[in-house]
């Protein structure tokens, strides 16, 4: 198993990638670093937080944000995080699952917490958390992930 690096040196790898990503011409949603972005917070080693601001074309029938969008979102959190936990190496979702605690509300700033609870040899396990700025007690939704190393 390989040992978590760093908050900061973490940190580093993922803005690293994540500018990388904006040069693309992706369309796809969320675009890294254009639609998330990686706030600037010394969190525990194996973690980060990133930003996303919701707006109404993200809605469902409801009037909330879609559980799709939702899932896309933690996806992609997780997902960068294990690629900036693996040094670069692609690692693309082997399973995810998402469980909604509260409505994602739209045109609202939101924020989602990564964290790797384990880097192996060929997978990475991660966890994510969404909630509102300033408050990160109330969870919207919560997910896990395995991501395949690829080596």
């Amino acid at each position: 198993m390989s040992e978590l690096i760093s908050s900061g040196e973490l940190r580093r790898r993922a803005a690293e990638f994540i500018a990388q990503r904006a040069q693309s011409n992706a369309r796809a949603w969320p675009r890294i670093g254009k639609d998330i972005a990686l706030v600037n917070e010394d969190g525990p080693a194996g973690s980060l937080l990133f930003s996303c601001h919701t707006d109404d074309s993200m809605s469902n029938p409801l009037g909330i944000v879609h559980g799709g969008v939702t899932a896309s979102l933690v996806d992609t959190c997780m997902g960068v995080t294990c690629t900036a936990q693996c040094g670069g190496v692609p690692t693309p979702t082997v399973t995810m699952t998402v469980n909604y605690a509260r409505p994602v509300p739209l045109n609202a700033d939101i924020l989602v917490r990564t964290r790797t609870i384990r880097i192996g040899s060929t997978s990475g396990q991660m966890s994510a958390e969404v909630f509102l700025a300033g408050k990160p007690e109330e969870v919207l939704a919560a997910a896990t992930g395995v991501y395949a190393i690829k080596r």
